[in-house]
């Protein structure tokens, strides 16, 4: 369990702390090409456009695993402690549902845009539809950990 937890942390909070350091890098220098070469990074907007993405999927699922859907908790926290444990629970519950109905839109996606592909990289499009798909699986895995640890800490 210790394993899968510091996975979910590496994919959930540094790999998006390394991809968004990666994408502040390539935009700036793209503008740095720009204004001071008069020239530009052909393929820098499409790999922000990824990188991007990247990071706020798979950081979304950092911020599940950590208990910070700010959303959930700025309406559950403010209830009294018994209902606030039910509404937690059918929180959790509307998070996988829709998390897992994310990852069937982004399977139609990427079967339906497997054969376009970025101009200037030449990468496949489905590339950002997969990053989705895994992200949603991330925060699928991580929220059922987290009820599943809330479970043990009440049980007797």
């Amino acid at each position: 369990m210790k394993a899968l937890r510091a996975l979910l942390d590496f994919l959930g909070m540094t790999l998006p702390a390394l991809l968004l350091a990666a994408l502040v890098s390539i935009v700036m220098a793209d503008v740095v090409a720009r204004n001071f070469f008069a020239m530009s990074i052909m393929w820098a907007q499409e790999m922000a456009v990824i990188l991007l993405a990247a990071t706020v999927w798979l950081g979304l699922s950092g911020a599940a695993m950590q208990g910070q859907l700010f959303g959930i908790s700025l309406f559950v926290d403010r209830l009294p402690e018994r209902a606030a444990a039910y509404a937690r629970l059918v929180a959790d519950l509307l998070v996988l549902l829709i998390a897992a109905q994310v990852i069937r839109a982004a399977f139609a996606q990427i079967s339906t845009a497997r054969f376009t592909t970025f101009l200037t990289l030449g990468w496949p499009k489905w590339i950002m539809a997969a990053i989705l798909a895994v992200g949603m699986g991330l925060v699928i895995v991580g929220r059922l950990m987290q009820i599943i640890d809330h479970l043990r800490k009440q049980r007797p």
